[in-house]
């Protein structure tokens, strides 16, 4: 499985490779064909979601501050597949399949 992290923080973006052990990650910006995309909705534009799912992402990840309400309905309504707060993307490899009716 390929997994595209938008991620500009170089520690968190090290966390969370370093918890997707086992699969190939890729931290950039640009959209490559990844099943999985992790995004960062308070670094980057939210719209941004939208954007990777009408380019064919299958699978986004969209995480922020657990305080940050606001941002977590942006990302949910513009169609980020599960939102977590930071501190949970920290275990990403256990939120790959959380929400889906894939076996793991």
């Amino acid at each position: 499985m390929k997994i595209l992290l938008i991620e500009s923080n170089l520690i968190l973006a090290s966390r969370v490779k370093n918890s997707l052990s086992g699969y190939e990650v890729r931290v950039g910006k640009d959209w490559q064909g990844e099943d999985v995309v992790f995004v960062n909705v308070e670094t980057n534009p939210p719209e941004i979601i939208k954007e990777l799912k009408e380019k064919g992402a299958k699978r986004v990840i969209a995480y922020c501050g657990h305080k940050n309400i606001g941002l977590i309905k942006k990302a949910q309504e513009l169609g980020a597949d599960l939102v977590v707060p930071n501190s949970k993307v920290v275990d990403a490899k256990s939120l790959l399949w959380e929400n889906t009716e894939k076996e793991r």
